[in-house]
């Protein structure tokens, strides 16, 4: 998409820029788990960085873009975008880990299919409810109210998301996904897990020593992972593995980005 703003913006302007998101900006906590060094030798990171990342390019395109929270299993810590359009009110859920290209109304449920799976929404109550359906189960992913807060509280949030005592379901457990050609993947833990049109398949027992050239090989990341190895987090990370600590648990259900089935 071209860097000049449009002058008159379309769903279909926006969803394009959701897709271009999701390709070229990895969701991931590697910054989280092995070291904050590596923010800055790689794009994308949670639902906040994500979201973030995202409204600075739509607002230069000249979309009304905002800040906006969401309700995981009943707590309000994931972040996304609302987008005002011909007067009408869509959220864009840039940053939960899965591939949710489209965008949500605020006032008219919605289905589509990627890459597999299915993602419907639900309006009750003043709030947006998001299922996501894949490898044969749906689960209940997101809640979205309405209503927003204001921006600054969402921003405050998001600079105490770390140190406010709030346990995600990756704050243990590598995360990292991305659109690549034609597939999405997601590593969760242990397991990778490949979508695509012709169905799912789930490569199991990755261990730490295997990151590294997963991400290279499979997910196509154009950083050093020579860098990766190195930092100290990793280092520890296979230190407690060679002394036979628990591995990190594999990805429980819920948004990922703070997480669904």
């Amino acid at each position: 998409m071209s860097d000049q703003p449009l002058l008159e913006p379309t769903v279909s302007d926006v969803e394009a820029l959701m897709l271009e998101h999701f390709r070229q900006v990895p969701f991931h906590n590697l910054p989280l788990l092995y070291g904050e060094d590596l923010r800055q030798l790689l794009p994308g990171g949670t639902c906040s960085d994500m979201t973030l990342r995202f409204l600075r390019v739509a607002r230069r395109a000249g979309i009304d873009a905002r800040l906006h929270s969401g309700f995981i299993r009943g707590k309000e810590i994931h972040r996304l975008a609302r987008i005002k359009l011909d007067g009408r009110s869509y959220f864009a859920d840039v940053g939960n880990g899965w591939p949710a290209l489209r965008l949500y109304p605020a006032d008219g449920e919605v289905e589509h299919h990627a890459f597999g799976m299915r993602f419907r929404t639900q309006i009750q109550d003043s709030r947006v409810h998001v299922f996501h359906q894949r490898r044969g189960q749906e689960y209940l992913q997101l809640e979205i109210a309405v209503e927003p807060r204001p921006e600054e509280e969402i921003y405050a949030d998001i600079t105490r998301r770390f140190s406010s005592g709030v346990d995600y379901p990756f704050s243990r457990s590598l995360r990292f996904s991305r659109i690549v050609g034609q597939r999405f993947m997601f590593l969760r833990g242990d397991q990778l897990e490949i979508y695509s049109p012709h169905g799912v398949e789930v490569l199991e027992g990755i261990d730490a020593h295997q990151v590294p050239s997963v991400l290279r090989d499979q997910f196509q990341v154009d950083f050093d992972t020579e860098l990766l190895r190195r930092s100290p987090g990793f280092v520890n990370t296979l230190i407690a593995h060679r002394a036979g600590s628990e591995r990190p648990r594999p990805g429980g259900e819920a948004a990922d980005c703070e997480e669904t089935p």
